[in-house]
């Protein structure tokens, strides 16, 4: 991968096992970038960041460190994780991608794992390799290799459970955390996957209900999006291109959930679709292929999530009671996981994490993925954890100036008292016919 020119950026590998817990496993290599600090004394802990998924490159287009703030006092070190796009091996299983973003029936997607997984066996892949632990021990190798004592960590959605098995596995090498928008070890997320979506939307009805002026503009907005969901299940909404139906309609508004700029305008949307008016919803419901390793995603999630989870539970989140039109936020099926056929996890990946460690955790009032709730779950367990919900803000809590004001102020002294200035500022969801719609470049 080509990176800009000029700028202190130093790329290699890092050699590891496929699988440690097995004495003669080959092994596999890792791209790592390391953004050198702008800094004239750059501080000794460099900052790695984990990104979510399980899945999600960390590597895929960082060619510049031009404008990262956290290069102003230290290093950011970047690990491709095991699997991950530009690892070797790879896993990735571009047929799930597709079929996913289809809707495809689970016995399609079922095949395509299937088939997937053969493949992968076939070149040589040891599946059971490829846990949240192993990444962990290779995060750890790095630190090691590099002689740094200790170092940061900013975990983002899978990212934060990825950093709380470190935690976990080597607390020595960590002198902070951050984690924003978390997913706790200890919970089981596909038995409650479709319950965080019907909170944040919850939440979006409310607050509109509770503004005189959004109320006024779109009175009863509950009632007619739970009566739009319906309808579109009963004889569907008719869109240019195809037939609307409850889960179309549910999983737009979700899309809108995590754009930050979209959640003013969702009232104005959802009250337009209710009246026929589609030009707002639409835009929303277009599905694209996600950029998931596949391969990485199950071998991770069919270890170390399914087996702790209760099937009924599971199909309760698909269920027509919910409202949602059978919206299915699961990140995996229990008959996907028996295709792929990995090893459980040991307890362990299902116990919250016990730590001393300085922890920020962050998480946004909207986030329809990682719900507020499971990042103050952590504060049972980390005395020295900070919880901070931002305002307005969704599955991504730190990527906003407030956010990332209180990321650094708190990297750059992880004991001090922490500011929440910038927090009591925040005007909150301001809704209303134009909010969130930019002006246009044309005068």
């Amino acid at each position: 991968m080509k990176v800009v020119p000029g700028e202190r950026i130093e790329c290699g590998f890092l050699y590891v096992p496929e699988n440690r817990r097995k004495a003669r496993s080959r092994t596999i290599s890792l791209p790592v970038m390391i953004f050198r600090s702008t800094a004239a004394t750059p501080a000794a802990d460099p900052v790695v960041y984990l990104p979510g998924g399980p899945g999600l490159s960390s590597i895929d287009g960082r060619t510049t460190g031009k404008g990262n703030p956290f290069l102003m006092e230290r290093d950011l070190i970047l690990l491709e994780g095991r699997g991950n796009k530009f690892a070797r091996p790879s896993l990735a299983c571009p047929d799930i991608n597709v079929l996913r973003a289809q809707n495809a029936d689970t016995a399609t997607q079922t095949e395509a794992v299937a088939r997937c997984r053969a493949a992968l066996v076939a070149s040589g892949v040891d599946l059971d390799g490829y846990t949240s632990a192993e990444t962990a021990d290779d995060l750890d190798d790095l630190r090691r290799l590099l002689g740094i004592r200790k170092w940061n960590l900013i975990g983002f959605s899978y990212g934060t459970r990825l950093a709380q098995t470190v935690l976990q596995r080597h607390p020595e090498g960590l002198r902070s955390v951050v984690l924003d928008s978390v997913l706790p070890i200890d919970v089981d997320y596909d038995e409650t996957a479709a319950s965080s979506l019907r909170r944040a939307i919850d939440a979006l009805l409310a607050g509109c209900a509770n503004d005189p002026d959004c109320d006024t503009r779109y009175p009863d907005l509950h009632a007619r999006f739970a009566k739009l969901v319906a309808d579109a299940d009963r004889t569907g909404v008719a869109a240019p291109d195809r037939m609307l139906r409850g889960r179309d309609i549910v999983e737009a508004v979700g899309t809108g959930l995590q754009q930050p700029a979209t959640i003013p305008t969702l009232p104005r949307i959802i009250s337009e679709a209710a009246d026929g008016r589609l030009a707002g919803l639409l835009p929303l419901t277009q599905q694209t292929p996600s950029s998931f390793n596949w391969g990485l995603r199950l071998s991770i999630w069919c270890g170390e999530e399914m087996p702790f989870e209760m099937v009924s539970r599971m199909a309760s989140q698909t269920s027509p009671a919910l409202g949602l039109g059978g919206v299915d936020n699961r990140a995996a099926t229990p008959e996907m996981c028996a295709a792929w056929r990995v090893s459980s996890a040991d307890a362990k990946a299902n116990e919250p994490v016990k730590s001393d460690v300085p922890v920020l955790i962050l998480a946004g009032e909207f986030d329809p993925v990682t719900p507020p709730a499971w990042g103050r779950r952590l504060l049972r367990t980390m005395p020295n954890a900070r919880f901070v919900q931002i305002p307005g803000q969704s599955h991504g809590a730190m990527f906003n100036r407030c956010g990332g004001q209180m990321t650094l102020a708190f990297l750059h002294d992880p004991g001090a008292p922490l500011s929440g200035d910038c927090i009591a500022k925040l005007p909150g969801t301001v809704f209303g016919p134009d909010a969130g719609i930019a002006a246009s470049p044309m005068k």
